[in-house]
């Protein structure tokens, strides 16, 4: 158990340890996203307030005189040094759009008297955003050099948490007066970009979390498994170690000749290695018979069988061999059942074995047949035994458990491995039934075996 605590606690670091990178990578991926969409949106914003200014001298033309012609000089405002630097730097195209740009929006200004009128701006930057696949709502202000908001077609604060900010652009030459537009909704936008690798990394994250989980349970179930290999050799040479040494003893004793002259004694000894070799015989040909049924290899020969002196054989020679007080009662309302007689006979008789083993000084067992209306046949075994705890009613049937047999025969308990309830269980099956148990603990068990009638089972 130990040893599988700290598979356990491994696998769980395992798995805080992927759900920790996978976050990491999510959050740097979403970074890089929000970065290329605000690179993305600077260059649209500052299209989109060039276009307004066109917007805005096509409309004062319409509104005064359609065929005229605007002349306008351009003063850059800069002075030789600046225009050398930003040639040296390869920024030259951007600073001559800069200034071309300030230069009309200047002009437009101070000549026309229309300042930027911020709602088609808004209007021409949310439709140039969605002409990328960015479907955003947006706003734009005019700030002045400090970055506080003059005029505004939405929120008077742009610093508010959960906005994306386009970088100022100038919109005249003395720095005063800037334009920025703001995206409302980035996070939206930005895990919509991130829609397939997020399904991926959930993907992922599934088939990882499912593989451990599943190589979890393999190697608890191979723990299980070693367990129940060790406590079934154990109980196993536990349970055949008195007739194997009785064997031996008697053999040794028959042997010297001693008991020649004993005719009578001779013949009980006789007798006890012919049960003892049978009791060996028995519990050998049980796991062969286990191991055929669950393989589907063994051919049930099934006929009428008639169940009242088949139970009383059963009840006469445990009685015999009990050690205890024993009281049978009867309550059978079919007198026969469709099945394997040899097969049967086996599994009632570890019913009733166990009735005796888990039971007091004085055993009461009941048999009861009977016909249910859809035509299955029950053979149910009852005792006034010690009863089955609830939890352990749902695995009673299970190969070697017996609330582990090794453990139970350490202490004293009843001998053997755990192979008759699920030798009962197989036969069942076998015979296209089922087997169930009633219990209440302290008081009563009742085991009861489902058989189908005849025409069904010709029918398989």
């Amino acid at each position: 158990m130990g040893k599988m605590k700290h598979i356990r606690w491994i696998a769980v670091i395992g798995l805080l340890a992927i759900v920790e990178l996978q976050y990491v990578w999510l959050t740097n991926t979403y970074k890089l996203t929000e970065e290329s969409l605000l690179m993305k949106s600077d260059d649209l914003f500052k299209d989109a307030a060039l276009q307004e200014v066109f917007y805005r001298m096509k409309k004062y033309k319409e509104m005064t005189a359609p065929d005229s012609i605007f002349s306008m000089r351009v003063d850059l405002g800069e002075d030789s040094d600046t225009i050398l630097s930003a040639v040296m730097e390869n920024r030259a195209n951007q600073w001559l759009m800069s200034s071309i740009h300030i230069a009309f929006q200047e002009t437009v200004l101070e000549e026309l008297k229309m300042d930027v009128n911020l709602s088609d701006l808004d209007s021409i930057y949310a439709h140039l955003l969605d002409s990328i696949g960015v479907r955003a709502r947006v706003f734009s202000c005019v700030v002045d050099s400090s970055g506080n908001v003059v005029r505004s077609s939405g929120a008077k604060d742009v610093n508010v948490s959960g906005t994306l900010k386009t970088s100022p652009v100038p919109i005249s030459f003395d720095n005063t007066r800037f334009l920025q537009g703001v995206i409302t909704n980035p996070y939206w936008l930005v895990v919509r970009r991130m829609t397939m690798l997020l399904i991926a990394t959930a993907l992922i994250m599934v088939l990882v979390i499912g593989c451990i989980v599943y190589q979890i349970r393999i190697i608890m179930r191979q723990d299980k498994v070693a367990r129940l290999r060790e406590d079934f050799s154990y109980a196993m040479i536990h349970d055949m170690k008195t007739p194997l040494s009785s064997i031996l003893m008697g053999a040794q004793i028959l042997e010297t000749g001693k008991l020649d002259a004993q005719p009578e004694k001779k013949a009980r000894y006789f007798r006890i290695l012919r049960e003892e070799s049978e009791h060996l015989l028995t519990l050998t040909n049980k796991v062969l018979t286990l191991s055929k049924l669950e393989n589907h290899r063994l051919k049930l020969v099934r006929s009428d069988c008639p169940l009242c002196p088949l139970l009383e054989d059963l009840a006469e020679k445990y009685k015999a061999k009990a050690g205890k007080e024993v009281v049978y009662r009867w309550h059978l309302e079919t007198e026969t059942v469709y099945a394997d007689r040899e097969f049967l006979t086996e599994a009632l008789s570890n019913l009733i074995d166990n009735a005796l083993k888990y039971s007091g000084e004085r055993v009461e067992i009941t048999f009861s047949s009977g016909v249910k209306a859809d035509g299955t046949a029950f053979v149910s075994v009852r005792d006034n035994g010690f009863g089955i705890p609830l939890k352990d009613q749902t695995k009673i049937f299970e190969k070697y458990e017996r609330a582990s047999a090794a453990s139970r025969s350490r202490n004293g308990g009843a001998a053997g491995f755990g192979l008759g309830l699920n030798y009962v269980f197989r036969v069942a099956e076998a015979h296209g039934g089922q087997v169930q148990v009633e219990s209440i603990e302290g008081e009563y068990s009742v085991f009861t075996l489902l058989l189908p009638p005849e025409k069904e089972e010709k029918k398989e």
